[in-house]
């Protein structure tokens, strides 16, 4: 039968432009007693595989066509590292770890694989102050600088101030969670005692110790510590998924001046 493919399970599947690590047997009808030779009938390989990506110029589909040969220069978008990554995070690394790996293995490009850590962002920043500003309260509280009596009257004028968030919240599931995070805290104001209060206030309680003290942070080691735990716990999480590594690491807060560059450059140009 021409044009098919006779498989030792006796399935027949159609002639594919490629098979990779399958040994097949290819008869014609003419051939198919045990005492005389096979006569093969080559299938024409019309076309070579081809690559195509979606063009956000041209908005369409076009073939992939590298500029230098073989090499393939790729600069990836990392994680801006605030917080812990998340399932969403995960899928779109694992998403360009499938691509690259095909990029590589299967049209065997020599891929130079760049990827960015934003380490400067207003998230970061505002994450650090209120991480060291709340630290720096408990460690005021613990050694007795301040008073119970004042910790406690804090946390109301910090949860007041949450109440107004979440009235004015339109998102429902960010309404809900603030409205979570008031109904703890009353609940252990009620309760329990002034280190249990403090730890359910968390969030509201940081959040206005910034705004009264962030200001006067101007220490940037505050700020790159966290971002550098972050940063260290996303690498963790891509290992553990099996995401290759890339093979240059870049961070913003190391080429400020080339944003700024870049960044005037658009301007220049009327594009901002």
């Amino acid at each position: 039968i021409r044009g098919a493919y006779w498989l030792s399970s006796g399935l027949l599947l159609s002639a594919p432009r490629r098979t990779v690590g399958l040994v097949i047997n290819h008869y014609s009808a003419s051939s198919m007693d045990d005492d005389k030779p096979a006569t093969w009938h080559r299938p024409e390989l019309k076309e070579t595989t081809k690559l195509k990506f979606l063009n956000s110029l041209t908005r369409q589909k076009d073939e992939f066509i590298p500029c230098n040969g073989r090499r393939v220069a790729w600069y990836s978008c990392g994680p801006t590292v605030y917080d812990a990554a998340h399932m969403g995070h995960a899928r779109s690394f694992i998403t360009c770890d499938i691509l690259r790996r095909v990029l590589i293995g299967y049209f065997h490009y020599d891929v130079l694989y760049v990827m960015n850590i934003t380490d400067v962002d207003d998230k970061i920043i505002a994450g650090a102050r209120r991480q060291y500003l709340l630290s720096w309260y408990q460690g005021q509280f613990n050694e007795k600088r301040i008073s119970a009596e004042k910790v406690l009257s804090d946390i109301d004028e910090s949860v007041l101030g949450f109440e107004a968030k979440c009235a004015s919240e339109k998102d429902a599931a960010k309404k809900n969670m603030l409205q979570g995070i008031i109904d703890v805290v009353k609940k252990c104001r009620a309760v329990g005692d002034v280190s249990e209060i403090m730890a359910a206030a968390a969030s509201p309680l940081s959040q206005w110790l910034d705004i009264k003290h962030g200001a006067e942070l101007t220490d940037h080691s505050i700020f790159s510590a966290l971002s550098s735990r972050w940063e260290a716990d996303f690498h963790q999480d891509m290992e553990a998924l099996n995401v290759m590594v890339p093979d240059v690491l870049t961070r913003v807060s190391e080429y400020v001046p080339e944003v700024i560059g870049y960044v005037m450059r658009i301007i220049d140009n009327g594009f901002a």
